[in-house]
């Protein structure tokens, strides 16, 4: 079994120059999360669908699970997700906490 990795989406940490390449798939992880399709101009696919904004909890949860496994394994192929969790704030935000391991022959 892979050694597995946790990341928990922060849309306020930016890392312009990961020291490493476990760094680097944490950043993209990271960057994927915070981006909306059609908001990339000339990549209008990447990132997710904006229909989870404003949905109750019992809703987006298994929607939101197939779309980061879907988006993350698409647009960062050397990670394969293992689980998707939901943290939600007082405030009523919501963050995912992925964890993800490498595929076979990814070195870090």
């Amino acid at each position: 079994m892979n050694e597995q990795y946790t990341l928990t989406y922060n849309p306020s940490k930016i890392n312009f120059r990961p020291a490493n390449e476990l760094e680097e798939i944490f950043q993209n992880i990271n960057t994927i999360l915070g981006t909306y399709k059609f908001s990339v101009p000339l990549f209008r696919d990447f990132g997710f669908q904006a229909e989870f904004i404003d949905r109750p909890m019992s809703i987006l949860h298994p929607l939101y699970v197939r779309e980061v496994v879907e988006t993350v394994e698409k647009y960062e192929p050397r990670v394969m997700v293992e689980e998707v969790k939901m943290t939600a704030e007082i405030d009523g935000t919501a963050y995912p906490i992925i964890i993800f391991s490498l595929k076979s022959g990814v070195k870090v």
